[in-house]
């Protein structure tokens, strides 16, 4: 009964207030990091045919680690006794002109585009945020003349200026990486220039500038932790295209030069041939098509699971 009257009377034990704060804590405590890394994770795998890409990116990846132990023959070896040979057999992707098993090629063809795709991202991913902070952290005449730079690179056609560009520096791998990188840098830069001009203008950055942080503790502490996840964003959906293009470059000469195994050289070879030997195009063609699906459906994963305005 005095219990009852107690609480009738408005009034808490002092053990009551004390659950109820602990439990109010609790509630809104942060979450730890690893299981904010989870809850990404879960989020990622539950978007529709994610698991697909995923398994389709991780054998893409393993067949280009391990080439030299699942590839069944040396993609340079030549066979000239089973020239233009169907598929079956010795050889499940047949053959190509000269002999070489078409399955070995697109094998190793793999390191190539993987290589090309994350390698000219990173390039463009890691030049492309400096330049857009610098631009948006500083502005004035660094910002001018960064953005009227990425204008001018923004003004030709990616594919064409690829195309100079491996031109100017010479077919190979080395070249495409440089062209690539160069034709994906302002995408980054822009997008990172917006995000720096509205993350320098929250309250909390003004309050680090009222306390006299310096700007180098500003940019690393505020700013781009904060800006960090359009990038990883985009970063995610370039992969795909940036491994379409490589193969356009190969495909037209510029990029990775025969004999050495890549996707769109191997096209390149095999279009001559498309009504005697479909199947020297058909290999290299379904590999490049199922990465490219592979790494779109991961791409948007990745944006399901960082970007805030797509959550529910």
């Amino acid at each position: 009964m005095a219990d009852t009257g107690v609480q009738r009377s408005g009034l808490r034990a002092p053990g009551a207030a004390t659950l109820n704060a602990e439990h109010g804590a609790r509630s809104f405590a942060p979450r730890p990091v690893r299981e904010r890394r989870w809850v990404v994770v879960r989020r990622a795998l539950s978007a529709r045919l994610a698991p697909f890409g995923g398994l389709v990116v991780l054998l893409a990846v393993l067949a280009a680690i391990f080439a030299p132990l699942v590839s069944p023959y040396d993609p340079l070896q030549q066979d000239l006794a089973r020239i233009l040979a169907p598929p079956g057999g010795d050889h499940l992707l047949g053959t190509d002109n000269v002999g070489r098993d078409i399955l070995a090629r697109v094998i190793w063809g793999t390191r190539v585009s993987l290589v090309a795709g994350f390698v000219s991202v990173a390039i463009a991913a890691v030049v492309g945020s400096l330049l857009g902070l610098g631009a948006g952290f500083w502005g004035g005449r660094v910002d001018g003349g960064v953005m009227r730079l990425m204008d001018a690179i923004l003004a030709f056609p990616p594919l064409v200026l690829a195309l100079a560009l491996g031109a100017v520096l010479g077919a190979g791998l080395t070249g495409v990486l440089i062209a690539l990188g160069v034709v994906y840098t302002p995408t980054f830069a822009r997008l990172m220039r917006g995000q720096v001009l509205t993350i320098k203008a929250r309250e909390y950055v003004e309050a680090a500038r009222v306390l006299g942080a310096p700007n180098w503790r500003i940019v690393r502490r505020h700013v781009l932790p904060n800006a960090a996840t359009p990038i990883v964003v985009q970063a995610s959906l370039s992969v795909a295209f940036a491994i379409l293009a490589e193969a356009s470059l190969s495909f037209l000469g510029l990029g990775i030069q025969p004999p050495e195994p890549s996707w769109g050289s191997m096209i390149n070879a095999g279009r001559g041939y498309l009504q005697q030997a479909p199947w020297i195009v058909f290999g290299p063609g379904a590999a490049l098509f199922v990465t490219v699906l592979g790494l779109n459906f991961v791409g948007d994963a990745v944006r399901d699971a960082l970007d805030p305005r797509l959550r529910v």
